[in-house]
């Protein structure tokens, strides 16, 4: 299913007897999130496929990690840590870290912006404004996904993505996106 597909990039880089930790499965999601979901009039061309994390070292470690070689949506992947929403820029993906969920405040959709896939960590996540938010239950990372948010930000959820979503908030609607998962 999807949740083992979004883990298969790990595999090479995992040590023979080691368990992910954490922070590697956050960034094998967040790198497979993006061939789930549709930004609107995509114009960056050969620009990188950015994803800008806040607060968590360690996932933004283990994207350096992951995507080097690797292709999204038929770009090049970086990753960028950064301080605060005025660094955001142009990524399609922000991550924003436990306990940095008050930040999102600050970052509200409007036409100056592009869209962007907002992830949390974070109690509440969605509430705060994100989109998709991470949460742990029985020591496995799941997620859950707010549609109303998706649609503020003029993005598109595939309803593969919503299927292995805890929880979805919002009207659930029919994608007819061809799925490009990397």
């Amino acid at each position: 299913m999807l949740a083992a597909a979004i883990l298969v990039p790990l595999t090479p880089f995992a040590r023979a007897a080691e368990p992910y930790t954490e922070d590697a499965v956050k960034a094998a999601y967040l790198y497979r999130f993006a061939g789930y979901v549709n930004w609107p009039d995509d114009k960056l061309g050969d620009a990188p496929f950015t994803i800008d994390v806040i607060g968590s070292p360690g996932v933004a470690r283990e994207l350096r990690r992951l995507l080097p070689g690797h292709l999204v949506n038929s770009r090049p992947a970086q990753v960028r840590e950064i301080s605060g929403i005025r660094e955001l820029g142009g990524a399609q993906i922000l991550f924003v870290g436990a306990g940095h969920a008050d930040i999102l405040r600050a970052l509200m959709p409007s036409a100056n912006l592009p869209p962007v896939l907002v992830v949390t960590d974070e109690e509440g996540g969605l509430s705060a404004g994100a989109a998709l938010n991470f949460l742990t239950i029985d020591r496995n990372v799941r997620f859950e996904v707010s549609l109303s948010t998706a649609d503020r930000w003029r993005l598109k959820i595939s309803s593969e993505l919503l299927g292995v979503a805890v929880r979805v908030q919002g009207a659930r609607r029919q994608s007819n996106m061809s799925r490009n998962v990397p």
